[in-house]
């Protein structure tokens, strides 16, 4: 594809076809000639490995020694690194918070780990006057909520282990109490991409909770959407899957996750 011309002043023309070039590069296509960059771009071969040559001595491509062809470099990890570090996981996922809560009609929170607790961190509460307040902060335990769950689920079984207790506190009759039944749950969560929970914290509340991804593809985070069981039984649930999902993965793409995929309801 070649560059088209601009009609603003203010484009600098060697700044734009040097732009061009990083963009050029994809997971597919992570290493090109100079002979098929000046193809894509319509630029001459000479233009090409001139900029490629600046390029490479700034460190934002490097050339393979095997092959010939170039690469982006470790420069743009650096340059990356800076801006994911300014992002903040509250602020990216308010604006998803409120569509997912004008969608249920529930109070939704982002949930991270915090110590052997889980914590809200930032949320949404359901325009309903009977509702969860998920206040910002709230600590709550991760074997018997939605979001402790998708948590716990995405961690290393010896990290998991030192997290749990080999008691787990029960809350209500449907607390699950045994490690062994959680890890059966926790296995499922994983592989389904959410975590339920029917009254298992609070007697009459009910959540739902999907995993919240990194730019490492490491689960950091989670969205839950909590309400009474009696708004929120097991068909409401099952309607709400699919856009608890679609807003966890919306957010993991602002945070810099490009390989989270859409994963089938189970």
């Amino acid at each position: 594809m070649s560059i088209q011309k601009k009609t603003s002043e203010t484009v600098i023309q060697s700044v734009e076809r040097a732009g061009a070039i990083l963009h050029s590069f994809t997971r597919a296509d992570s290493e090109l000639s100079v002979t098929m960059l000046s193809e894509q771009l319509g630029l001459h071969k000479s233009t090409v490995s001139r900029l490629l040559s600046t390029l490479q001595h700034e460190e934002l491509v490097e050339q393979n020694p095997e092959t010939g062809k170039y690469r982006l470099g470790l420069g743009l990890v650096t340059l990356a690194g800076i801006v994911l570090d300014r992002i903040d996981l509250g602020e990216v996922a308010y604006s998803h918070l409120l569509s997912l809560s004008a969608l249920t009609q529930e109070t939704v929170n982002v949930v991270v780990l915090s110590g052997n607790e889980c914590m809200n961190i930032s949320g949404v509460d359901s325009p309903n006057p009977i509702q969860y307040v998920g206040r910002i902060g709230r600590r709550t335990p991760l074997h018997c909520t939605s979001a402790g769950k998708v948590l716990l689920a995405y961690l290393p079984s010896e990290l998991r282990r030192r997290l749990l207790p080999k008691k787990l506190a029960q809350f209500t009759k449907k607390t699950i109490t045994q490690l062994s039944d959680l890890e059966m749950v926790l296995d499922r969560a994983r592989e389904q991409g959410f975590a339920i929970t029917h009254e298992e914290h609070q007697v009459g509340l009910s959540a739902l909770a999907a995993p919240i991804y990194d730019h490492t593809a490491k689960v950091m985070a989670a969205v839950s959407v909590s309400g009474p069981t009696y708004r929120l039984g097991e068909m409401e649930i099952e309607q709400f899957i699919g856009v608890v999902q679609d807003t966890a993965r919306e957010v993991s793409i602002q945070l810099g996750c490009v390989s989270v995929e859409k994963q089938p309801l189970i």
